[in-house]
């Protein structure tokens, strides 16, 4: 009797503790969340916010969400839930662009700190201004350990099998990030990337399938610095994809297809003995190794130019 008594003025009081909280969470979300409206979740299983109107600081420009749903429950606290709405506008410098979003859901999990140390993504499908980008997908990233580049490591998993783009019906595989902070729910404005790796990410254009495998990041000047292989199976069908992009004049068609096998057998310009080894390509397939250093690119052994800026600021 002593026990059920006890066990039931613990409940009584967790029960106090999370209706309290939830005046002030609103009152708190009021202060520093720029919406239109906000109201508590509906419902005792619940604790979090009802948002209207919501405007979010992305890279890209503002992402105002019409409607956006953020709770936690009593059984997985640390685990903020959120349910997106059909569709947001993102604010971007060209001018205001919809997405699609249909049902649209993701989940954070956090340290006791406000730190992320996982997240998921998830949709039925999305789109850009009316125009399909893909059927059902999602993607997922945990924080990891990994000291080979400077930053806060997240290991991500891309799960994007129905894309709908001119350039890509799939994307699949596991892509490692450094940002320049640790995400969480006190971030003022989002992480910068400083470098990414791939062991395989597998990407069909429709054409022909491509695997990518190798690591960049961002160099002290700025440019991306490191070493990528491009797999494929179908050279001649990459080549006219790069034909059919412009990339590549279609009156040097032969002789690029002759450079591009002899490319195939390249090895890379340096050792590269910091960077991750990437393998010769299997029977059948073609790798094209580029590298970028000392603000250079190498297409196998021949300088092709400036290596590229990074593209995150």
């Amino acid at each position: 009797m002593r026990i059920s008594r006890l066990l039931a003025i613990i409940a009584l009081a967790l029960a106090g503790v999370w209706f309290a909280a939830e005046p002030l969470l609103v009152a708190q979300a009021r202060r520093h969340v720029q919406a239109d409206g906000i109201a508590p979740q509906p419902g005792w299983g619940r604790l979090g916010l009802a948002l209207s109107g919501a405007t979010l600081p992305t890279r890209a420009g503002p992402l105002v969400l019409p409607g956006l749903d953020l709770w936690v429950t009593p059984l997985a606290p640390t685990t903020l839930r959120a349910e997106l709405p059909a569709a947001a506008f993102l604010d971007a410098p060209a001018g205001r662009r919809q997405i699609g979003m249909e049902d649209a859901v993701a989940a954070v999990t956090l340290s006791p700190l406000g730190a992320a140390r996982q997240a998921s993504a998830s949709f039925a499908a999305l789109a850009l201004d009316g125009a399909p980008l893909s059927g059902q997908g999602g993607v997922t990233a945990r924080r990891v350990a990994d000291d080979r580049l400077s930053g806060h490591p997240l290991q991500v998993r891309i799960d994007l099998p129905d894309l709908r783009l001119p350039q890509a019906r799939s994307a699949t595989g596991g892509l490692r990030l450094w940002l320049d902070r640790a995400p969480g729910l006190a971030t003022q404005a989002p992480p910068a990337v400083l470098g990414v790796m791939t062991e395989g990410l597998e990407i069909d254009t429709g054409g022909f399938t491509v695997r990518l495998a190798g690591q960049l990041s961002k160099g002290a000047d700025g440019l991306a610095q490191g070493r990528v292989a491009l797999y494929s199976g179908d050279a001649a069908a990459m080549l006219d994809a790069a034909i059919g992009a412009g990339l590549i004049p279609p009156n040097v068609r032969l002789l690029a297809r002759a450079m591009l096998n002899r490319i195939g057998q390249m090895d890379f310009a340096s050792g590269g003995e910091e960077w991750p080894v990437m393998p010769p390509a299997a029977q059948g397939q073609v790798r094209i190794p580029l590298e970028m250093r000392g603000g250079r690119m190498y297409l196998g052994t021949i300088e092709i130019g400036a290596a590229p800026a990074w593209p995150v600021p």
